[in-house]
């Protein structure tokens, strides 16, 4: 499919790609009598060969035992979220909206290290580094109201070897994994944690879809839940078709960059494409194309729906962390490229050689990375996968975790609990050497070379 080519803009880690489109069509759900065969054993059949390759998605019953998520749920009604919101497991109605209850700025499980020393800053904290209401980026606990139900993102515990282990990492999902992408697989060293959305209250706003597609480099989505998700009850929503509509409108195959055509793609597939919703059991793993446009569910049950939220890719050569800096007096925020340079503007009065300036990427990711290749789309979407086609041989790869890689704090230290910790602001000249006319290169200390 051919487009005109854009000027891309450099990518902010934090955002999503969407358009101003509202979704058009109410999920279907996916019940056990929809299943392919298949669905509960390993491996892939015909029917989920042909099935995923058309749709971009497969869905399997059963693939972690429940029992082994039991010593996490514990974990999370300890959290300050429950807590604080005074939520009691065995009364169900206790767990509605509980966002009532949480504090506007919270700073659980932050290590004293913003900048290398000093608390993580709120809203009205001056800063050296930044102007003062600059945003700090992800917390350990995002908690948030979205489209009419509360959430909270426990991107913290998305870290933990233990959690990582027990989901991204389990045996069971490497291996499908690898029986989908083909190897190598690069073994998960975190994901984006448990994602946990509540009950409402009659008297709040219904809620509804907010499809989007998160440009980053990840080849595979994986979703996991950890409790039972009826219908209607929060269900991670897909649509499906969505990925191959999407990347050929791209302009690089790895790496994410829209043009005009994604756009219009991105439209008609909110008007026109029949979202589902993941419903199942705890321990059903959801599998699906990175590019795959998705949404929280439209929860109108009275359970909680936690979900792991996962990201899987081969091992590649990769270039620049994806950094993001902070401008100063009114300067604008500026993101990294793909060839490691940060640009700040001349013209203002934001001295562009201050190295003195907080620099983040989103530490909620296991790869934070450009892909070295930039070569446009291929032929087609699956055209270097596996799908089924050769038998596994655990071809995964354990690279170096790349906040080890570039000595940043992720892991909880000192009087910081388990499911805490992430990666505070760094100053730009630790991580850039500035190189004139407002421009910063970045020292790209991402894995080279691949397996032979």
């Amino acid at each position: 499919m051919a487009h005109a080519a854009i000027t891309v803009p450099t990518l902010d880690p934090e955002s999503a790609f969407s358009t101003r489109q509202p979704a058009a069509l109410e999920p279907l759900p996916t019940t056990r009598d929809q299943d392919l065969p298949g669905a509960n054993k390993p491996g892939l059949t015909k029917q989920e060969i042909e099935h995923f390759r058309e749709f971009g998605y497969v869905i399997k019953r059963g693939l972690i035992s429940p029992d082994t998520f039991s010593d996490i749920i514990d974990l999370w009604w300890q959290q300050p979220p429950v807590l604080a919101a005074g939520l009691k497991r065995d009364d169900p109605g206790s767990w509605k909206t509980p966002g009532r209850h949480w504090p506007q700025e919270n700073r659980w499980g932050l290590a004293h290290n913003w900048m290398g020393h000093g608390p993580w800053p709120g809203p009205d904290d001056p800063r050296n580094g930044a102007d003062t209401g600059e945003r700090v980026g992800r917390l350990p606990y995002r908690l948030t109201r979205d489209i009419g139900n509360d959430v909270w993102r426990w991107h913290g515990i998305g870290h933990d070897p233990e959690f990582v282990n027990a989901t991204s990492a389990h045996p069971a999902v490497l291996n499908m994994a690898e029986l989908l992408m083909g190897g190598p697989v690069k073994r998960p060293r975190r994901n984006r944690g448990l994602y946990s959305i509540f009950p409402r209250d009659a008297d709040y706003p219904p809620t509804r879809l907010g499809p989007h597609m998160d440009q980053n480099m990840t080849e595979m989505i994986v979703v996991t839940y950890l409790e039972d998700v009826p219908p209607r009850s929060g269900g991670f929503t897909i649509y499906p078709t969505s990925a191959q509509r999407l990347y050929p409108t791209s302009e690089q195959a790895m790496n994410w960059l829209a043009t005009d055509a994604s756009r219009v793609a991105m439209d008609d597939i909110k008007a026109h494409v029949q979202p589902v919703e993941f419903c199942g059991k705890a321990g059903d793993v959801l599998f699906c194309h990175g590019l795959t446009v998705h949404s929280a569910g439209i929860h109108e049950g009275s359970g909680i729906r936690m979900a792991v939220i996962q990201d899987f890719n081969r091992v590649r050569a990769r270039s620049h962390m994806r950094w993001t800096a902070a401008g100063k007096h009114g300067g604008p925020r500026v993101n990294c490229d793909m060839d490691g340079i940060i640009a700040f503007p001349m013209d203002g009065d934001d001295d562009p050689s201050d190295g003195m300036r907080e620099v983040t990427n989103q530490w909620i990711m296991d790869v934070n990375e450009f892909v070295l290749d930039k070569a446009p789309p291929g032929h087609e979407l699956f055209h270097d996968w596996n799908v089924g086609q050769r038998p596994t041989r655990g071809y995964v790869i354990e690279e170096p975790a790349w906040w080890d890689r570039y000595d940043l704090p992720m892991l909880p230290t000192g009087d910081v609990p388990r499911g805490g910790g992430g990666t505070p602001a760094v100053p730009l000249a630790d991580i850039a050497e500035y190189i004139g006319q407002g421009q910063w290169q970045v020292t790209s200390k991402a894995c080279k070379e691949t397996p032979g």
